[in-house]
């Protein structure tokens, strides 16, 4: 798949088969993930993978609109050194979101849907996954076939994007 028809036909999924994922194909989205660009190629990131339905069910408490991740054939926490503190520079979030496009692109040029999860309960997935106290995880994605197959082939919303003249600004705002 071109990149261009990767970012044109991408879709949240949230809803997916019971089915695996080869374990392949895990390892191709983590390594995408990897190999993301990040402020003075620091790669101040760490990411958890899980496979445990029992464990998958406990992370979809990790917030109100988490509920995909109990579904998922898989999901990935996307932990940081904990950002909050005033000594650790936000460029770590920008590295994250560069991380995990990378992870969603890859999962859908394999036929892999996915959904990112906002983390409120951060003791439930800090205690689930045994995360470091000075490690923070904002994210989880999750990942799976689509229980309905026609996302992949379902016409835009008409709407769905604001207009470029919206959003773009030239020379000043």
């Amino acid at each position: 798949m071109e990149i261009s028809d990767a970012i044109g036909s991408i879709r949240v999924v949230r809803e997916f088969r019971d089915e695996q994922m080869p374990e392949e194909d895990l390892s191709r989205i983590v390594h995408a993930g990897r190999r993301a660009g990040s402020s003075k190629n620091l790669q101040r990131w760490g990411f958890i993978v899980v496979r445990d339905k029992d464990r998958l069910r406990r992370l979809a408490e990790g917030g109100p609109f988490a509920g995909h991740v109990a579904g998922a054939a898989a999901a990935i926490a996307l932990v940081t050194p904990d950002p909050r503190p005033t000594d650790v520079p936000l460029s770590v979030m920008f590295d994250l979101g560069r991380a995990a496009q990378n992870m969603v692109l890859t999962a859908w040029d394999l036929g892999i849907g996915s959904c990112p999860a906002t983390v409120y309960e951060h003791s439930v997935v800090h205690e689930e996954l045994g995360i470091p106290s000075d490690h923070y995880c904002e994210y989880i994605l999750s990942f799976g076939y689509p229980a309905d197959r026609s996302v992949f082939d379902r016409p835009k919303e008409p709407g769905g994007r604001l207009s470029i003249d919206e959003v773009l600004h030239r020379e000043t705002w």
